[in-house]
């Protein structure tokens, strides 16, 4: 054959490549789906959304808008800053890439959706799987990795969160426990110990004082599991209007309970020196509330006492005593 030919030939087939790449990209544009996937993601209108609703298979929320209020189920008032930041990070969602492999997560995740009054203004799933975020829009068959533009390291599971505790008004401490760096707690029977956990999520006990030796054995997993479980969504009843002065100045038969300390990774740092809740009446303290000196806060605060219970036992109950 000549060379002139299959020159001419090898053009043809080139050309014919060409041509069909185009036609594809004419009638198929893969394109287009990211682009209309990429506008289901991302709040267009956040000042028109008047309620949110959040599902997973355990829990529930519904953030409702009235008289520019928001509240949770239509009735309590809610932090005002739980909601800006979920609307905050709702308008800057952005694709990172496509999920190639999807398996496990057909069934999983949750739900998010933004009305303004009976009109669905978005709606997609979110799935969390080791440390990354990824979302579903409604009506589409793909997955996307997303963040936050200009935030990669916000906690998209923590902002869009489906506990309705995380939204109430008094929150003090919200932590979830692969968050929390480090838990020392000072009892009023001398103890004082701490658990410190490691970016791999290896917890190890440590004894601060002679009167807090450490067994021999190995602590108990899920006690110690359970501990770090303990600081999300604890919120504080009221203000009591003592201040700590006065706090600190008293000579009551009860003094402190426990002091406990909890710090994350990013460096929240929350201090929280408890003590008895006088009754009423004189004669013993409260059984179901605390007052607590909350790290620099200047008055005193009450805390219902089911929050706090749990945090102050004994080095023994990490190593399978009394328990």
């Amino acid at each position: 054959m000549p060379v002139e030919m299959k020159a001419r030939r090898y053009i043809g087939v080139v050309v014919s490549g060409v041509l069909i790449l185009v036609l594809l990209l004419v009638f198929t544009d893969p394109w287009s789906t990211l682009r209309n996937d990429g506008k289901r993601m991302i709040l267009q209108q956040p000042e028109a959304v008047d309620r949110i609703v959040l599902t997973d298979p355990y829990d529930s929320t519904m953030l409702e808008k009235r008289d520019d209020v928001w509240l949770l189920f239509g009735s309590e008032e809610i932090n005002p800053v739980t909601v800006e930041n979920l609307l905050f990070a709702a308008e800057r969602i952005q694709i990172n890439s496509i999920v190639t492999e999807q398996t496990g997560l057909g069934g999983a995740g949750r739900y998010i959706r933004f009305y303004s009054g009976n009109r669905l203004l978005l709606s997609y799933r979110l799935f969390l799987e080791n440390g990354d975020h990824l979302l579903k829009p409604e009506g589409s068959t793909r997955i996307y990795y997303v963040s936050v533009s200009g935030f990669a390291g916000l906690d998209l599971g923590k902002i869009f969160s489906t506990a309705s505790n995380h939204y109430r008004k008094h929150l003090l401490i919200d932590l979830l426990p692969s968050e929390i760096s480090l838990i020392q707690i000072e009892l009023a029977n001398g103890q004082a110990f701490r658990f410190i956990q490691d970016s791999l999520g290896n917890i190890n006990p440590v004894a601060d004082s002679e009167l807090t030796p450490l067994p021999e054995t190995e602590p108990d997993e899920l006690a110690v599991r359970l501990l770090f479980s303990y600081f999300t969504a604890i919120r504080y009843e009221n203000i009591t209007g003592i201040s700590r002065e006065e706090m600190l100045g008293r000579k009551d038969e009860q003094g402190l309970f426990a002091t406990l300390r909890v710090e994350s990774f990013n460096g929240e740092k929350h201090l929280l020196a408890v003590y008895p809740y006088p009754a009423d009446q004189g004669g013993a303290a409260d059984l179901f509330r605390a007052l607590v000196l909350y790290n620099e806060e200047p008055e005193v605060l009450v805390i219902n006492y089911i929050y706090l219970d749990v945090l102050m036992r004994d080095l023994s109950h990490y190593f399978g005593e009394n328990r």
